[in-house]
């Protein structure tokens, strides 16, 4: 009877030893939050982008909402919205359905996933796809939260399988270096700068991400051709 009692008595000390594990384990993840981005060309406002990322349980959800605003609304109409539902594991994160979805003046685009198991299917530009995964691959939206979690771990590799537009696709980052960032949102300091690995210098894209948002991005350069497009953090909270 006393080791029964023994055992009881432990029971609530094991449930607290493995909630804090857990906490622990998810601790590399990203943090909930909500922000507020400014899209421009060089001086010229393009629109905005707001995100959010919330966590239910061992779900999360990372949704992105794009659109353009004066001249270039009247000129584009563009609207993006992504969205990347999942779940996680620990620190492993994994994709269950994502979208994108961009309208414009003239047509647009969907890029629709489902993932189960090792398989990806789903269908780009009405295009249906079909295809076997290795195992932790992500869409363009979930690599986000899997690019904070490495960083935060200062893995050195930043290599990932991701599924994009009904192909798979191999994306590489390279750490270039470390930045004080001053934004409409405050100063973050020692953001970590990662640029895309590609074999061709025709496009550029950097990335800087900060620790007060669990390293998600807090400024985002893309170079292509001689367009240069910056997306940069207005506001944010945590949830």
């Amino acid at each position: 009877m006393n080791k029964i009692k023994s055992v009881k008595n432990l029971t609530p000390i094991l449930l607290g030893a493995l909630l804090l594990l857990s906490t622990q384990l998810s601790m590399a993840l990203p943090k909930a939050f909500q922000a507020n981005y400014s899209v421009a060309k060089g001086s010229m406002k393009l629109g905005y982008l707001n995100t959010t990322l919330k966590y239910n349980g061992n779900r999360y959800s990372y949704h992105k909402y794009t659109k353009a605003t004066g001249l270039a609304a009247l000129i584009t109409g563009i609207k993006i919205t992504e969205n990347s539902d999942g779940q996680f594991s620990g620190e492993n994160i994994k994709p269950s359905t994502y979208l994108f979805n961009q309208s414009k003046r003239g047509g647009g685009k969907i890029d629709k996933i489902q993932f189960s198991g090792n398989r990806a299917t789903g269908s780009y530009k009405n295009k249906p796809f079909n295809l076997t995964i290795s195992p932790n691959t992500q869409d363009k939206a979930s690599l986000e939260l899997s690019l904070a979690r490495d960083i935060a771990k200062n893995k050195a590799r930043l290599n990932y399988p991701v599924i994009s537009r009904g192909k798979k696709t191999q994306y590489t980052f390279q750490k270039i270096g470390n930045e004080t960032l001053k934004t409409r949102a405050g100063t973050f300091t020692n953001t970590i700068k990662v640029k895309v690995v590609r074999s061709s210098n025709k496009r550029e894209t950097i990335f800087w991400l900060a620790k007060e948002l669990g390293y998600m991005p807090v400024k985002v350069r893309h170079r292509e051709k001689n367009d240069v497009i910056t997306t940069v953090i207005n506001n944010y909270k945590s949830l």
